[in-house]
């Protein structure tokens, strides 16, 4: 199917799913002046050209012990994306890949253990010729525990879709609808759970969409956030920085008509208070992997369920038994 040539009220449905992919069609359409039913005929329209790929569930993977480490790489004609992504991959689960127009390419995994100069040094060495422009190791501290109900809907939600109905959660799990939206409302509140959309680039006919990378100082983190959304507003921000990105680094995607819009952009960015640096990269691809979740969440549940085992197996051995009359 031929894609659509989207317009600006397109772009704003996509950054509004983009925040939060389970947003109903009636709240985003009373944003922006539409009727819900206009709303997703919309989303099935960029659904079926390919400009919507699909609804995403993301986990902060500190709730599972791990650390994120986003590398850039820069490659050359000795290495292909693919195998950058590939050789990347022996050093820990993917959370995400990105590849960006000419020879950059980003890939976040997640780990147990610091990354020392002998991991990194490793890993330079199995990505030769290509090289390592920069590494973050990020972890998000959290203070919420994920119970079994916790892990249950996350594995729903990751084998039914983003945008599966409370209602059908609540039936699949055997729970009441208002322990659902409490379950999610927390983890949503407590930085554990985000939901997003993939898009397709290529099919973004008559826009560019373009990464910013802002290293900021700690201190300016707010600032910058809430700047970039007051100074571009016309571009609007598709994504914005997640739970799996680094505390010290603001990445945000956004549209623009042409090329020397991005350029302005970044200029205006560049002398923000409190920006150590930026760069832009016109996107070509992104991916969310969730191989490594749903693995932490059956290796969760099983022990959960091999604790309670355990501890009903002592209860019944302490308590005395009852006289047979």
């Amino acid at each position: 199917m031929k894609s659509p040539i989207l317009d600006k009220i397109d772009l704003n449905i996509l950054a509004t799913l983009a925040r939060d992919c389970r947003t109903s069609y009636s709240s985003i359409g009373s944003q922006i002046g539409l009727t819900s039913k206009s709303v997703k005929s919309r989303v099935k329209n960029m659904m079926q050209s390919g400009i919507i790929e699909k609804f995403i569930v993301i986990v902060n993977p500190t709730a599972f012990g791990y650390r994120t480490a986003h590398v850039l790489v820069s490659r050359n004609d000795g290495i292909t994306k693919e195998d950058v992504i590939d050789r990347i991959k022996q050093f820990g689960d993917l959370v995400f890949h990105v590849h960006h127009m000419g020879r950059t390419s980003m890939a976040a995994v997640i780990i147990k253990e610091p990354w020392d100069d002998k991991i990194v040094k490793s890993l330079n060495d199995s990505l030769k010729p290509a090289i390592i422009k920069e590494i973050l190791v990020f972890e998000l501290s959290v203070s919420m525990h994920l119970s079994e109900t916790d892990l249950r809907i996350i594995k729903c939600l990751l084998l039914s879709g983003a945008r599966i109905e409370i209602s059908e959660i609540a039936k699949q799990l055997s729970i009441s609808e208002k322990t659902t939206t409490r379950r999610l409302d927390r983890m949503k509140d407590g930085r554990l759970l985000e939901f997003s959309l993939e898009c397709n680039p290529a099919s973004m006919v008559g826009y560019v969409q373009f990464v910013i990378l802002i290293n900021v100082e700690r201190s300016y983190y707010r600032n910058v956030y809430e700047r970039m959304y007051s100074e571009f507003q016309e571009n609007i921000i598709l994504y914005r920085p997640s739970i799996i990105d680094p505390d010290d680094l603001l990445i945000f995607v956004l549209f623009s008509e042409n090329v020397f819009i991005i350029d302005s952009v970044l200029a205006k960015v560049d002398s923000f208070e409190g920006v150590k640096n930026a760069d832009v990269y016109i996107v070509t691809e992104k991916q969310y992997h969730n191989d490594w979740i749903m693995r932490e969440i059956d290796e969760s549940l099983l022990l959960q369920r091999q604790q309670q085992l355990s501890y009903n197996s002592i209860k019944a051995a302490a308590t005395p038994a009852e006289d047979v009359a």
